[in-house]
């Protein structure tokens, strides 16, 4: 005896109108959220990146420069902790490590003395040729300086006209004969 087969089988009815509209429209629909993906990603500018200030980047080279040997000792209580580069400022953050700001104000008198010296210390950044080159192109450079609770005593700053102002004072006056 032989197994019985089974019977053949019957032909796949013909896709009807119903299933070929609906794999139509689903072809449709993602070739429309195709274009619209492609749409959005040609009209949507890309992002612009600022300008490259040359004068910042020179500013943040000679920073990264003066970094290197930092916090640095400068004597009666003051650190030179950190220097940054803040837009077109050079910033040189000096600490006291035993004064606090109560105590400046206290003795205001040598407080304005002090502020005077620096100031004045802060000018022989003129005479350096890269400092001078940046100020020059609008960077000042600045001293904070700080007491040892991270309050402000005073800023000291730099600029070109400062520097133009000291070389008019050092230059002889033209005799008139």
């Amino acid at each position: 005896m032989t197994a019985a087969s089974p019977p053949p089988a019957a032909p796949a009815p013909p896709p009807g109108p119903a299933r070929t509209g609906l794999a139509l429209a689903l072809v449709a629909i993602g070739l429309a959220l195709i274009a619209a993906l492609v749409w959005l990603a040609y009209r949507t500018p890309a992002p612009v990146a600022p300008p490259v200030d040359p004068v910042h980047a020179i500013a943040a080279g000679m920073v990264r420069e003066l970094e290197g040997d930092l916090p640095r000792d400068y004597g009666d209580g003051l650190v030179l902790e950190r220097i940054g580069v803040e837009g077109r400022t050079i910033i040189m953050v000096m600490r006291s490590k035993g004064m606090t700001l109560a105590a400046a104000a206290a003795d205001p008198a040598r407080f304005a003395t002090v502020r005077q010296e620096e100031q004045a210390r802060l000018l022989t950044f003129c005479g350096n040729p890269d400092f001078r080159l940046v100020l020059d192109e609008g960077v000042v450079v600045t001293r904070r300086f700080l007491d040892r609770e991270d309050r402000r005593f005073f800023d000291v700053s730099v600029s070109a006209a400062e520097c133009r102002d000291v070389a008019k004072l050092a230059r002889p006056q033209e005799s008139r004969e």
